[in-house]
């Protein structure tokens, strides 16, 4: 039996062990499900490649095969290098010690800039994406972060509704002030099939994809849009951009209903520049 004068260390030294043993635990499995996501665009790159010379050998090779072969890696390289971006992300938003760096930053301007960077891609499926929000000269409330990781939370709330919305669709992003609850907001919404009850809580863990969606992403995205905000001690919360019919729970048109990624800020007073 444990004397009642070391109970609690022996206790507190006990929940430290197991805190870091589900710790170790997560990083494994985390690690695993990396390496397994890699190993898909890594080997449709050797494989195109291993094609690419068997045909020149054999003096088989068009100027069009090539060309559709040279496509498919540019492809599969691309989803690499997206895949290790989102894993160096992702290894950012868990930095504890870049996350204590904290200073006042401009949360609309920096989703302007975000906005105007994705405008070209946007562009090109026909959505159409738009800030609607305070403009940076009259944000009066600043938020206390970390403005990498903040830019990279918006980025990642953007890529994910720019790769779910359909072609035609409306993409917004927002900041906006609540004075009441002294938090800033920031909304990103979009038009695209949305997000069923049921998996709202899963489409925030790494690797996860919504099923049937036929969308190709990193499933990392919202993972770390979850972990950034709560880096900023921020709120999250999602629901449909559209709100359905109280008795059926359809939509009067029959489209999707969207989804609404909503976060509330602690607001700081300093004054924006």
């Amino acid at each position: 039996r444990v004397p009642d004068e070391v109970a609690p260390l022996v206790q507190a030294i006990n929940d430290l062990l197991a805190r870091l043993d589900s710790s170790m635990s997560r990083q494994k499995h985390f690690l695993a499900d990396a390496a397994h996501q890699l190993k898909t665009p890594l080997a449709g790159l050797r494989t195109q490649a291993e094609l690419i010379q068997r045909e020149i050998d054999a003096g088989r090779s068009s100027p069009e095969e090539l060309k559709r072969s040279l496509a498919q890696i540019a492809r599969a390289s691309e989803r690499a290098a997206h895949m290790v971006n989102q894993l160096l992300a992702m290894a950012r938003a868990e930095d504890a010690e870049q996350a204590m760096r904290r200073e006042p930053i401009n949360l609309a301007e920096i989703a302007i800039d975000t906005v105007r960077d994705f405008v070209p891609r946007a562009l090109e499926r026909r959505i159409d994406l738009g800030y609607d929000g305070v403009v940076p000269e009259d944000a009066r409330l600043r938020v206390l972060g970390q403005p990498v990781l903040a830019g990279e939370l918006i980025r990642n709330l953007v890529d994910n509704a720019l790769l779910y919305t359909p072609v035609g669709g409306l993409v917004t992003v927002r900041v906006v002030e609540d004075p009441f609850g002294q938090v800033v907001v920031l909304q990103v919404e979009d038009t695209g099939p949305g997000i069923a009850p049921a998996e709202r809580e899963k489409v925030f863990q790494p690797f996860y994809r919504s099923l049937g969606s036929g969308v190709e992403g990193s499933g990392l995205g919202l993972a770390i849009v979850k972990e950034i905000v709560q880096q900023h001690e921020a709120e999250l919360t999602l629901d449909d951009t559209r709100v359905r019919r109280a008795t059926s729970g359809e939509l009067p048109d029959g489209q999707g209903p969207g989804a609404r990624f909503t976060i509330r800020f602690p607001a700081t007073s300093s004054p924006a520049s």
